[in-house]
């Protein structure tokens, strides 16, 4: 009985001094995630809408949460966009998008800030395919003129790009392949909180 005592309190110390550790690691690194997620998501709000649509974002918050942003272009007052950010939940995670619209409801880009989908499935939404071979990446070593390669989307969110929300679905969008469910969570959630959007003023 004593063995038994002994080793439930020698299990106890150590779960507690480990959850100690581990409550240390969080409080001291929370604030670099934080910062990081912060510069992920204004390096995504430039993406999704480009300047030429609208080169001045204005946050509209809702008890000091960013609930979308505005879109202006120049120094007009007229709205020439939205950005807001779409959650669903996929096959093991919530999926959580940043998606830019005209005022008429044309999107102007996707990006996904966040997903915990199954590596190799559902996680191909941010994927993304090049054509470059190993003899065209040693032989770009050598060229003297480097030549400007253009930036490549992961190829799921780039199929949103230039539909209407009101027309995007998951029968007119490439699901990826034997990842329906996240390919659906985010073609729905897109379109619900679109649509949602065309109703603000």
């Amino acid at each position: 009985m004593k063995d038994i005592l002994r080793f439930v309190l020698v299990l106890f110390l150590v779960n507690l001094v480990a959850a100690f550790i581990l409550a240390g690691v969080y409080f001291i690194t929370k604030p670099k995630i934080d910062e990081q997620e912060a510069l992920a998501r204004e390096e995504a709000l430039t993406q999704v809408m480009p300047a030429s649509v609208g080169d001045r974002l204005e946050a509209v918050e809702e008890n000091g949460e960013v609930k979308y942003w505005k879109a202006f272009k120049g120094s007009s007052n007229k709205i020439a966009g939205y950005v807001f950010v779409a959650k669903k939940y996929g096959y093991s995670s919530v999926i959580e998008t940043m998606v830019g619209v005209k005022a008429g409801g044309t999107i102007t880009g996707v990006k996904v800030l966040n997903q915990n989908e199954t590596p190799g499935l559902g996680a191909k939404i941010v994927e993304i395919v090049s054509d470059r071979t190993l003899a065209s990446a040693i032989k770009g070593i050598f060229l003297r003129e480097k030549k400007i390669e253009k930036k490549i989307e992961p190829y799921f969110t780039e199929q949103f790009t230039g539909r209407n929300v009101k027309d995007v679905d998951i029968s007119n969008i490439d699901a990826i392949t034997g990842a329906t469910i996240s390919s659906k969570a985010v073609v729905d959630s897109i379109k619900e909180k679109g649509l949602e959007m065309s109703n603000v003023r």
